[in-house]
């Protein structure tokens, strides 16, 4: 895939995701102006009720001899009191006059109050229309309304509906937000782009990689067969040496199994040589070894574990020296040797509920000591005597190269590497480093 090819492709799903979420954000805009219509009819129902139940709170207590001026100081929404004259107990409370205003009757006392509803309803202008029906006629909205709030008080004498109706502001949307949008985009989708033209690249140069360690692996198998071949031959010679001298020593001939015995071991020094440059063949670069952060390393490995810890809840503690926290090693190797003891650790304590890995470092004159302990059941004795053999694994599943490859780097870093059972329960791993200087690994 060319560059230009990759930025088309990029600009163009930059061009999808922006209308997308254009449309996305447009609609979550409308939506938070119906929302905030919907709190403001809430308010002006829960106002309008709190007027409505003050009304028939205060009509008891009038008598019909109060001054009108003063008692609308306190209560501005009564317009008017009078006196009755031989009204019905059971007549209506509630006479509608127009589409504001009502009488409101307290048949006991004969007295009656007239009520203006618009100091309270009209205090809205967000809605095109705000009204109080009085007397609960079930009219529909009208056909210029978009959105529609209706609601019945819940006072017996006033049962009146609050009606609401209003329009979107289709055009009052903010900006800015849709600018920090596409803005925001172009950058996820140009880093999204160098990433995956990045990725593209490394597996381009992974794959010319793996050419070369084909053909590496073949000139390896080649060298192989010839060590094979030539390691057979002094092998077979040694075996009939050892059983000549085995036939000697039963006929009462040193001299004999002496000769015998000391050609097998020309044999096997033949093998070793062999062997030697074999290993020249293999082994690999050597490492310069400097000082490295012994927190550094033990804070990377926990992230990279991170998911295995908490899948598992295992918790992470640690204690350094101060003067304990910088050792001689290489970083790559100490971080591959502590990741392997941290998930041996791990998969350890994996049948409980909960467990713990704690590691502490100490100074020990030109050394550093690293202890690391878990809670979980500690190395059986097999354990003990096998851990370092090839292929020996004490978890079902394992490939048995884990502690094979740890004690092959901490050895690599001029380190030491024990095993054993902490007091308290619990595998105890000890580690031993140089405390510092630049070295070249052993």
């Amino acid at each position: 895939m060319n560059s230009r090819k990759f930025l088309k492709r990029g600009l163009l799903i930059w061009l999808i995701a922006c209308l997308l979420s254009s449309v996305l954000l447009y609609a979550e805009q409308i939506r938070r102006q119906y929302w905030d219509l919907d709190r403001a009819f809430a308010t002006a129902f829960a106002e309008t009720g709190a007027v409505l139940t003050q009304n028939e709170s205060v009509l008891p207590l009038l008598n019909g001899d109060e001054n009108l001026a003063a008692l609308r100081k306190k209560f501005p929404q009564i317009r008017d009191l009078q006196k009755t004259q031989g009204r019905a107990l059971d007549a209506a409370r509630v006479e509608p006059v127009g589409d504001t205003q009502y009488w409101l009757y307290n048949p006991w006392r004969q007295i009656r109050v007239l009520i203006d509803t618009r100091s309270v309803i009209g205090a809205w202008p967000h809605f095109t229309r705000l009204s109080l029906d009085l007397r609960g006629d079930a009219s529909p909205p009208s056909e210029e309304a978009f959105w529609h709030w209706q609601r019945q008080f819940p006072q017996h004498t006033q049962p009146f509906i609050l009606r609401a109706e209003a329009r979107p502001a289709w055009l009052n949307v903010a900006p800015m937000p849709f600018v920090l949008l596409w803005l925001g985009w172009a950058g996820v989708i140009a880093a999204g782009g160098v990433i995956l033209w990045q990725r593209k690249q490394r597996q381009n140069a992974d794959q010319r990689a793996r050419y070369y360690q084909h053909a590496r692996l073949n000139t390896l198998g080649e060298i192989t067969a010839g060590i094979v071949h030539e390691i057979n031959q002094p092998l077979t010679a040694v075996q009939t040496w050892i059983q000549g001298a085995q036939r000697q020593l039963h006929q009462g001939n040193p001299e004999a199994v002496s000769q015998a015995l000391g050609s097998a071991l020309v044999q096997t020094q033949r093998i070793a040589e062999l062997l030697t440059r074999f290993r020249e063949h293999v082994t690999e670069e050597r490492v310069d070894l400097d000082e490295v952060d012994l927190a550094s390393c033990w804070q990377q490995v926990g992230n990279l574990l991170e998911h295995e810890r908490t899948a598992r809840h295992i918790r992470l503690t640690h204690d350094f020296a101060p003067d304990a926290r910088t050792l001689c090693a290489d970083r790559l190797w100490l971080e591959q040797v502590l990741h392997n003891l941290l998930s041996n650790a791990i998969q350890a304590q994996r049948e409980r509920a909960a467990g713990w890995v704690h590691i502490h470092s100490q100074r020990s004159g030109e050394f550093i000591q690293i202890e690391i302990t878990d809670g979980g059941p500690g190395f059986t004795p097999e354990a003990l005597l096998n851990a370092f053999m090839p292929f020996y694994s004490g978890r079902q599943g394992g490939i048995g190269l884990g502690m094979t490859l740890t004690e092959s780097l901490v050895t690599r870093m001029n380190g030491t590497l024990t095993l054993d059972n902490a007091p308290q329960g619990g595998a105890r791993v000890r580690l031993q480093f140089a405390y510092h200087g630049s070295q070249e690994n052993g």
